[in-house]
């Protein structure tokens, strides 16, 4: 199953399966913690820790969410919630972005 090196050994991509630690969750909250703007795109911040992320971003930031599927986020403050499709909701972040720095 998957790719295989010279030597017949199984190759691992670059990715983090559910149950391992996220070897950078850390450093990542440190940088959430000094964001202007947040944006997570395409998650139900059900799966953690990653979608724990947001909680450390400071209450004023402005936050925004683009996923097409109903997530509960009423508990985060400044947030802005798109519900489309990445391929929807990305520009029409932009624009709300672009319009904001104006």
């Amino acid at each position: 199953m998957g790719m295989k090196c010279e030597k017949g050994s199984q190759l691992r991509p670059h990715v983090v399966f559910f149950g391992e630690a996220v070897p950078n969750i850390m450093p990542a909250a440190e940088l959430a913690q000094q964001a202007d703007i947040f944006v997570v795109i395409g998650t139900s911040l059900a799966v953690y820790p990653a979608a724990g992320l947001i909680n450390y971003v400071s209450n004023s930031c402005p936050k925004y969410l683009v996923d097409p599927k109903d997530v509960s986020v009423s508990h985060i403050p400044n947030l802005t919630f798109i519900r489309k499709k990445a391929g929807e909701g990305v520009p029409e972040l932009v624009d709300k972005l672009l319009a904001a720095a104006e």
